[in-house]
């Protein structure tokens, strides 16, 4: 460990002898419109390539501090102006450099600077900037200010976000509610799952460099979608860049107790390292098509269908590698007088692997007021192997003609291989076992989008449209289970009597296809109710309306082979090693095993899913300072789910229903830099339909059966925001926020029907969540005359939440009641300290994150107290940090969660409300290791 830290602070150190001692200037001006020679209050300059940048004060006067010596170029803007560029501005030693700006309006030119049509969404200032013209409360985070992280994906990214956390490395939880409560849309489109169990993005899927920037809306109103009541999180992929450039990116890592180390993992096919299913897990081209045919096969045949699976038993071994990481990404315009074309495309590739030795374990609770301990149910230790391959393509297209009209073409494909092989060891319910298993899924995502931009009527009459097309697929080819018993020192091999048992001895085939037709249309238009004495005094009405629908399809199959004894009475081979147990002679009809399959009729479904909403708004000033917007959200959704039950009955679930969900946001500016929101609306929450499906699925890894419920009900929430927001300067941002929700019958996770192994799902009858918020970014350039405080910047938001939850009678008895809801944090924590020397092109950056305790699943009273399981809180500290080396290379690197702490899942068995994993039961555990990381980028210009 000791040596690890030393390398990477001499790689940190060494950085530093790349620069010496430097100057500084000022640039400074006016910035005026360039007819009627007013002031342009709050027109924002930044220096292109650099954090840093100014806002024009009541007299449209600005100043740039200690700005390093040497030649900028600077990008001026103001709402309804075109955007400048002034190149070859020239800061001198100790020297003010004079840049007064005229600003033309949108739509005219100027001789004497150059005139860009696009508009920057992917710094800080920008990001903060469109937060700030938000019309409801907003969230987010730019691609600048995410090349300050190592984050790899928008799991690690969206974490850094106020309010927001990531749970189960994928999905995201806004506000402390989780992952069902939250919409996620890429480039304006809903987006696709990959998941059958849960409803959710699986934000792990888009790496991290693909990003142009996320906002996050928490509060509801007429053009968002209606159900969410945690956020909508819109993640917008890159455009037009601003130059051509061919970029390479190569990186490594080095995961504490991962790399070096003996590495086990499934048998796969030559080409497994693309990351694409090559069939070698698949099920043989002539295997029965469903369970009737293979049951009823004569004994012959039975005997060759079982020998045509693969033996494919035992692990492979090797050393595990370091991660690994690449991208390829080209970037070129082409600008002409009357359009501008723009493509970005980008090519990546991963290949990580995780070492993890956990506990598992679990407890009954019938005896422990009388004797002070609980039940052991189940103890384990597992050794967790797990190997993730990504290959991504991003591929956008961007014609701007003009100033007016914009058409985009934004392709993104994801495929992604998870391969785990997972080696238990331990006791259940008082025998010991060991316990094996082999997992390989595939996912993968196309979602595309044609969106267009258009303005008329001397943009007083905008309009937009997007029609996207969503594919997603997941693919879990073989997924295999055995154990063995021991005892005396002699291994057995589990293989049932009779009926199959597909959790003890066999493997499972499921397959997920998603496909999804989006398409939306939304107007603005502005109307002049009053025409003032100058045009910034017109009483206005801003109308918008539009409409959105999706059509979205799933289909769902599922097989459960398993394997018994052919005859019990001459079954003579549980005691040799699996390979040879599966050798083609011991599959037959005498003293071998046979195949037998478990599928039953609900284990498939198809779904299909039908989305058609409409809403209207008005967005109207009462005053110059105080601004309402108010509108109404019409939905139609129809949800129907096919499949059958056990004994082979249909069953038909069909949820369709129309919600008005009405909302307003209300804005009071006391300057241009301090305003307050104040808002509401009612959101909708809709089954997923893995919830609502009758199929049940062992989930070996945290050993639970999870099956759906076809009774579930639309969940109903009101929302009311209020946020106080102060922007200092154009890059900072002080803000204090405080939120309340009302849930009518919320969804949530619970154990089912006394059985602690299965999960289901349930509604509730009410809850509530309220909180506050606080967020603060800030420069220290102006708090000390240390050159070193000077480059500092603060990153911090807090959210602190309080939620309860209410049973319906008939629960209340056998369901944990007077609890927080279900995956609701009671605070989350991000903080960062960020270094940045553009004169030495280094940044170096100090992160924090940590989130409250939170009920992982919900407990139970059936016969006798079942506590809820918590998973406990994390601190997590990051180092980064990139030094660039002349004008085309960058290294890069830094250490990931250094503290490396314990991930605890604790059950308060003695039910004192106090969380200890010396005295509390632990359900899981496990360290996940720091990650030490080291790349380069090189950039061609």
């Amino acid at each position: 460990m000791r040596h690890k830290l030393l390398f990477t602070a001499l790689l940190f150190l060494s950085s530093f002898t790349f620069s010496l001692a430097q100057q500084f200037g000022t640039i400074r001006g006016t910035i005026k419109d360039a007819v009627t020679k007013e002031d342009l209050v709050g027109a924002t300059v930044i220096i292109e390539g650099q954090n840093k940048g100014a806002a024009a004060d009541i007299n449209g006067f600005f100043s740039l501090n200690r700005v390093p010596v040497g030649t900028y170029t600077l990008k001026v803007s103001f709402v309804g102006f075109n955007v400048k560029v002034i190149e070859k501005v020239q800061v001198l030693a100790e020297k003010v450099t004079e840049v007064n700006v005229l600003l033309q309006e949108e739509g005219s030119t100027l001789s004497e600077v150059k005139v860009v049509g696009q508009k920057l969404t992917n710094t800080e200032i920008s990001v903060i900037s469109e937060i700030k013209a938000a019309q409801q409360i907003v969230s987010g985070i730019s691609s600048a200010q995410i090349g300050k992280t190592l984050d790899r994906n928008a799991a690690e990214v969206v974490k850094r976000v106020p309010g927001v956390t990531i749970f189960g490395d994928k999905f995201i939880n806004i506000r402390g509610l989780n992952e069902r409560y939250n919409s996620v849309m890429l480039n304006n489109t809903f987006t696709p799952s990959m998941e059958t169990d849960v409803r959710s993005f699986s934000f792990d899927i888009i790496p991290s460099n693909q990003i142009d920037r996320i906002l996050v809306f928490k509060s509801p109103a007429a053009e968002l979608p209606g159900e969410f009541a945690g956020g909508v999180v819109k993640i917008y992929t890159k455009s037009i860049p601003e130059q051509n450039s061919i970029t390479i990116d190569f990186g490594g890592g080095y995961r504490d107790g991962t790399t070096g180390k003996n590495f086990f993992s499934p048998q796969h096919g030559s080409s497994y390292w693309t990351g694409f299913n090559d069939g070698y897990s698949d099920l043989p081209k002539f295997f029965p098509a469903t369970r009737q045919e293979l049951i009823s096969a004569n004994p012959t045949r039975l005997q060759q269908i079982g020998q045509s699976l693969k033996n494919n038993w035992t692990p492979v071994q090797s050393t595990a590698l370091p991660d690994l990481r690449f991208t390829l990404t080209g970037a070129f315009k082409i600008e002409k007088e009357k359009y501008r074309i723009g493509n970005i495309t980008a090519i990546n590739y991963s290949n990580t692997r995780t070492l993890f030795n956990m506990a598992r374990n679990d407890y009954g609770y019938s005896r422990i007021q009388s004797t002070g301990e609980p039940d052991p149910i189940f103890n384990f230790q597992d050794t967790q192997y797990s190997n993730a391959i990504r290959l991504g393509v991003m591929h956008n297209w961007a014609v701007k003609f003009g100033e007016n009209h914009t058409i985009e073409f934004k392709n993104l494909f994801n495929q992604m291989s998870n391969s785990q092989f997972v080696d238990r060891v331990g006791f259940d319910n008082g025998t010991d076992w060991n316990i094996r298993s082999f997992d390989q899924i595939y996912r993968g995502i196309y979602t595309g989008q044609l969106v267009g931009k258009h303005q008329f009527n001397n943009k007083n009459t905008q309009v937009d449209w997007v029609v996207g097309y969503n594919q997603s697929f997941r693919d879990q080819p073989d997924y295999k289970r055995f154990r063995y018993n021991i005892a005396n020192g002699q291994r057995t091999l589990l293989v049932p009597q009779g009926a199959a048992q597909t959790f003890n001895l066999g493997r499972t085939n499921i397959i997920m296809d998603e496909n999804a037709i989006t398409g939306g249309v939304n107007l603005v238009q502005k109307v002049v109710l009053q025409k003032g004495a100058k045009a910034e005094d017109n009483k206005e009405l801003e109308l918008k309306a539009g409409v959105y629908t999706e059509v979205k399809e799933r289909t769902f199959k599922a097989r459960n082979l398993a394997y018994v004894q052919a005859n019990s009475s001459l079954f003579n081979i549980g005691n040799l090693p699996i390979e040879e147990i599966f050798a083609p002679q011991n599959i037959n009809s005498t003293n071998g095993v046979k195949i037998d399959e478990q599928t039953n009729p609900n284990d498939s479904y198809t779904a299909n899913n039908h989305l058609y909403a409409a809403y209207i708004s008005g967005n109207y000033s009462l005053t110059k300072k105080f601004n309402v917007i108010a509108g109404l959200r019409v939905e139609n959704n129809a949800q129907k789910l096919n499949s059958f039950d056990l004994v082979g009955a249909p069953l038909n679930y069909n949820n369709t229903q129309t919600s008005l969900l009405p909302s307003v946001n209300m804005t009071y500016n006391f300057s241009e830099k301090a305003l307050l929101r104040l808002a509401y609306g009612k959101t909708i929450n809709r089954p997923e339909f893995r919830e609502v499906a009758p199929f049940s699925f062992y989930d070996f890894v945290n050993n639970r059966n999870i099956s759906g419920n076809p009774q579930l009900k639309n969940a109903n929430i009101h929302n009311v925001d209020f946020r106080y927001e102060y922007y200092p300067t154009p890059a900072e941002v002080l803000s204090i926020a405080a939120f309340y929700k009302y849930f009518e019958t919320p969804i949530e996770v619970v154990f089912a029907s006394g059985s602690n192994p299965n999960l289901s799902f349930d509604n509730a009858k009410s809850a509530y969540s309220a909180g506050i918020e606080l967020e603060a970014r800030k420069s220290l350039e102006n708090v000390s005359k240390s050159p070193f405080i000077q480059k500092l910047n603060l990153v911090f938001n807090a959210a602190f939440i309080h939620s309860r939850v209410s049973l319906n009678p008939s629960t209340a008895s056998t369901q944990s009641d007077n609890r927080p809801l279900q995956g609701q944090s009671p605070y989350i924590v991000n903080a960062g300290l960020n270094y940045n020397d553009t004169k030495k092109n280094l940044q170096v950056n100090l992160l924090f994150n940590v989130i409250g305790k939170r009920i992982y699943a919900v407990g139970n009273n059936y016969g006798f107290a079942y506590p809820d399981w918590y998973e406990m809180p994390r601190n997590v500290v990051d180092l980064t940090f990139s030094k660039g080396i002349g004008k085309n290379l960058l290294i890069k690197g830094g250490i990931t969660d250094i503290l490396n702490q314990t991930n605890y899942i604790l059950q308060d068995g003695n039910q004192d409300n106090k969380f200890d994993s010396q005295e509390d039961q632990v359900i899981q555990s496990y360290k996940p290791g720091s990650v030490y990381s080291l790349g380069v980028v090189y950039t061609i210009k």
